[in-house]
């Protein structure tokens, strides 16, 4: 969601379309004139913390759930894959 360059109207260009396709849900064939509606979609969107602009069109963020969660420190990361492995690894005891 946070694009690294806006245009010279101070939009964003692919952002602009996504709302828009959320806003109305079709899209126009220019080629035969004609309104293709594109229904039952989901969006899923992920911001990088350290890169890109840092502000998201409001129009478009209404459309979003917002969560944001931060990395866990070394001892959650160390609780939680070494439950993982030593579940994963019971499973292969006394075969050797």
């Amino acid at each position: 969601m946070n694009m690294p360059a806006r245009d010279p109207y101070d939009t964003q260009n692919a952002i602009a379309l996504l709302r828009q396709h959320r806003d109305y849900e079709h899209w126009y064939d220019k080629g035969k004139l004609t309104v293709k509606d594109i229904k039952n979609t989901q969006l899923i969107a992920a911001m990088n913390p350290t890169a890109g602009s840092f502000i998201v069109n409001p129009r478009l963020q209404r459309h979003f759930w917002l969560l944001a969660i931060g990395f866990p420190e070394q001892t959650s990361l160390s609780t939680i894959y070494s439950a993982y492995l030593n579940k994963h690894f019971s499973k292969f005891k006394g075969t050797i």
